[in-house]
């Protein structure tokens, strides 16, 4: 019990955001008419709270972020991000059995940790070892729990409620960020990762404001990019849609790739 108390008291930034938002959502009694969506209702309240927040605190810093650090500087923060990322990777490869991609992201994060030079760049796609993503809301999924609600975490983002819980314990356990000790560490470097997140989904945002319906927009490609991560579905996501300038209309382009081969998501957080 004392490590378990050590660990959930030092994610200061996600504790008290995901269980807010999943308890006001367990205990919603309205069902909205989509049966993926039973919380609509408070749901887009929260996808209006987020997108103020957005506009007003977490896009300036953003759009300064882009602005102001090379492309390629970005591109080494990013792939330091997605490195330390390969620990709940390589954790749920393990509980889902896949022993042979464990040992091959295993490989992955030993490459880029060293020759990559604790994953600013990705030498391991060089050798054949691509990106992989892997995480507990996955494996829940595997393990039998596929349908479940979607919800949307106040500052977080679209999520399910198995993905939600998924992302805490990913976090509390198979990262090392419980470990560092200094609350103005952890706040900077998950405040920071949140930014830099943010910078990377600028070429998405003209995608989701076409859109007739903004938020069934996102919700409908978050879903279905986690039925691709889970069993391999056909998805939609932002990076396979486009607009038709004469018509206005966004139009989806889907795809088979095998999930393993998959761009990592650019959804925030939750799927990263």
């Amino acid at each position: 019990m004392h490590l378990i108390s050590r660990y959930t008291d030092r994610y200061s930034l996600l504790k008290p955001v995901l269980g807010l938002g999943m308890l006001l959502l367990s205990g919603c009694v309205a069902v909205g008419p989509n049966p993926d969506d039973p919380y609509e209702k408070i749901n887009r309240k929260i996808y209006s709270f987020n997108a103020v927040f957005d506009e007003y605190i977490l896009k300036p810093p953003a759009k300064f972020y882009a602005f102001a650090v090379p492309a390629p500087v970005r591109a080494g923060v990013n792939n330091v991000y997605n490195n330390i990322n390969m620990f709940p990777t390589v954790a749920n490869d393990l509980l889902q059995a896949d022993f042979q991609q464990a040992i091959l992201d295993t490989w992955r994060f030993i490459i880029n940790s060293s020759m990559g030079i604790a994953g600013i760049f990705d030498v391991a796609s060089l050798c054949q070892l691509p990106p992989h993503e892997n995480d507990l809301g996955i494996t829940f999924a595997k393990w039998g729990d596929k349908h479940s609600p979607y919800i949307i975490i106040p500052f977080l983002g679209p999520s399910t409620i198995r993905d939600g819980f998924g992302l805490m314990f990913d976090y509390t356990f198979f990262t090392p960020y419980p470990y560092i000790h200094q609350d103005y560490m952890i706040e900077s470097v998950l405040g920071f990762r949140y930014v830099d997140l943010r910078s990377r989904m600028f070429d998405t945002d003209k995608f989701i404001s076409a859109a007739p319906d903004p938020y069934a927009f996102m919700r409908d490609a978050y879903l279905q990019h986690r039925h691709y991560l889970i069993d391999g579905e056909q998805a939609i996501t932002p990076g396979d849609l486009y607009v038709d300038e004469a018509e206005g209309e966004i139009e989806p382009v889907l795809t088979n790739t095998p999930p393993e081969g998959k761009k990592a998501s650019e959804f925030p957080i939750t799927t990263n």
